[in-house]
């Protein structure tokens, strides 16, 4: 993958030197997520160390979407990986050809190349289920792309309702599951493992719902004290590999459901 050296230092310039409020409140917002990531708030959260009605909730939940989606996820191809792919390769895209919106007109063009690759397999995974011409979440300014999790999380683009009509509710939260992980892949991946931050409470939500084993989606929500920058893109590529290979398993029909 290429490198552009003068990615995050021409985005972190544009903040600083942008007027508007709203943006202050962004960058508030950032450095909230970074303490509460520091002091391990967000590790105890993805492990359901929270409030003991809130888990029970979720683990009530689950159950629900899982007899909703009952026939569809007993079929054989499953399309549990193709949901979640779909999102995944969004997400990157979107956070990958986003983080360079403020660059140079070149550098954009290039960032665009390697997020057209993921567009392309994104979209050759929705025809099936009567999705063309998916792009990426549009973003023009700083603001637009801090907020990509929450748009993702919005249906912004209408793919999560398509796919839920199409498929099943547990294969909507595989996909946003997807999103979410994609958007931390692209991080992850650019920089070299030098940044990390996972939206903890997303993944594990999903991940969740869609009967995801937590031995699968904890490696990609929780950083181990101490971690190198390489160690954390091992863990990634190896948790990402993980619950590709049990999620196609399973549309197989050679795993059992949980």
């Amino acid at each position: 993958m290429p490198h552009f050296p003068m990615r995050w230092s021409e985005t972190w310039r544009v903040l600083a030197y942008t007027a508007a409020i709203a943006l202050a409140f962004i960058v508030l917002g950032r450095f909230e997520m970074t303490l509460f990531s520091a002091l391990g708030a967000d590790n105890a959260l993805a492990r359901g160390d929270g409030s003991a009605s809130a888990d029970a909730a979720l683990a009530h939940a689950a159950e629900q979407v899982a007899a909703q989606s009952r026939e569809a996820l007993d079929r054989v191809p499953g399309q549990r990986l193709a949901a979640f792919r779909i999102g995944y390769d969004l997400g990157y895209a979107s956070a990958f050809i986003g983080s360079y919106a403020m660059s140079a007109p070149a550098v954009q063009a290039k960032a665009r190349v390697i997020g057209a690759k993921h567009l392309d397999i994104a979209g050759r995974l929705a025809e099936p289920i009567g999705l063309a011409g998916l792009t990426e979440l549009p973003v023009h300014n700083p603001k637009e792309y801090v907020a990509l999790n929450e748009r993702f999380e919005a249906d912004e683009n209408g793919v999560a309702a398509v796919i839920e009509k199409r498929l099943s509710l547990a294969h909507r939260h595989l996909y946003l599951l997807g999103a979410q992980l994609g958007g931390e892949a692209s991080t992850v991946e650019s920089s070299g493992g030098e940044l990390t931050q996972p939206p903890v409470a997303l993944i594990r939500r999903h991940a969740t719902l869609a009967g995801v084993d937590p031995a699968l989606w904890l490696p990609l929500a929780v950083q181990p004290p101490g971690e190198t920058p390489a160690q954390t893109l091992v863990r990634y590529r190896s948790g990402l590999t993980a619950l590709g290979t049990d999620l196609a398993a399973r549309d197989a029909g050679s795993a059992p459901a949980r």
